[in-house]
């Protein structure tokens, strides 16, 4: 399957219902010139969320500019966004043009809202309401156009709780609420992201790897994945570099906290343990073993398989099903006369 070939929405990744129910609510929201609050935990991927709203509305062909408000106090948050003119300050040696005149016509993300300080909610609010701001050391008021789409990790309804965040701010940005899912709650998309970043690491440094292992797949899958997808791709990226070429085995994840070893090796006391339990002889490789068969019947099925590498008959079809997973073969018929051909 070709990188274009991956079921892909605008960068996003994910067949699972949870990203379908996500997916069309962008589709449904993005042409509506609306503010949007994107929430999810840290890593889920609200960036790729937002770019994706501004490549669907109808400002798709003007400027997109990120803006990180845990950056900024209120006085430099104010340069960045509205600018600054020369002399404003100590250190403004020349006219700045902000990020909100920059982006006329477009679309601002503001990451990390729930970072911001106080008296910076105040101003960004002054400027929600009336769409305009003031340059430091400006005399002249500017108005500008553009589309507000704000993400945090925080929950804003504890930190308007707390004192921390302005409630008319929260409902200023809150017109639409996109939630983004934690990966163990898409646990389904695993195999598709690690498909994804595998073709990505193998192109940015010229890796060949060609896969992960079955046993590798379902630790990834098990794990709890506490830094979303960010954990994920470190994790891939990280076992690509010390395997090289090859595939990616169990024994190369280094997951840390809440690695699923035992309840995998039902005994085994190492990972190694477990890929020769599930019938990886040394110098052989189930996965190489079906594509040959493949090339030569133009099909293959688990029970070809399964006497090709001396492995059970469940143990070939969960291999060739991980391969069906990420896109290298596609599952022709039912039961029994199940085969698998070229996707």
């Amino acid at each position: 399957m070709a990188e274009a070939d991956l079921p892909s929405f605008h960068g996003i990744i994910g067949q699972s219902a949870a990203m379908r129910r996500l997916l069309w609510q962008i589709g449904r929201v993005a042409p509506i010139d609306v503010p949007i609050l994107i929430q999810g935990e840290s890593g889920t991927g609200k960036e790729l969320v937002a770019s994706a709203i501004h490549r669907l509305s109808r400002r798709a062909h003007e400027r997109y500019e990120v803006v990180n408000c845990a950056d900024f106090t209120r006085d430099l948050l104010r340069s960045e966004l509205f600018g600054h003119e020369r002399g404003a300050f100590s250190g403004a040696v020349a006219r700045k043009t902000g990020v909100l005149a920059i982006a006329h016509g477009g679309t601002v993300f503001l990451d990390e809202i729930g970072e911001l300080a106080v008296d910076a909610q105040a101003m960004l609010l002054r400027f929600l309401q009336s769409g305009e701001g003031r340059a430091v050391g400006a005399t002249a008021t500017m108005r500008v156009d553009v589309r507000i789409v704000a993400a945090t990790h925080r929950d804003l309804e504890s930190a308007i709780e707390r004192g921390a965040f302005r409630e008319d701010l929260y409902y200023r940005l809150r017109r639409v609420v996109l939630t983004v899912p934690p990966l163990r709650e898409r646990r389904e998309d695993i195999p598709l992201l690690v498909e994804h970043m595998r073709r990505q690491v193998n192109a940015r440094y010229g890796f060949s790897i060609a896969g992960v292992t079955p046993t590798a797949l379902e630790v990834l899958v098990s794990h709890a994945w506490p830094g979303n997808v960010r954990e994920l791709e470190a994790v891939i990226e990280q076992a690509m570099i010390f395997e090289g070429d090859g595939w990616i085995t169990a024994e190369r994840l280094d997951l840390g906290r809440g690695r699923p070893i035992d309840r995998l090796a039902s005994g085994a006391t190492t990972i190694r343990a477990v890929e020769r339990r599930e019938g990886w002889p040394r110098g052989a490789n189930r996965r190489e073993a079906a594509l040959r068969i493949l090339a030569t019947r133009g099909s293959v099925t688990s029970s070809e398989l399964a006497n090709e590498c001396d492995i059970s008959g469940e143990q070939a079809r969960r291999e060739l099903v991980a391969l069906a997973l990420v896109g290298q073969l596609r599952r022709v018929g039912n039961g029994r006369g199940t085969r698998y051909v070229r996707a």
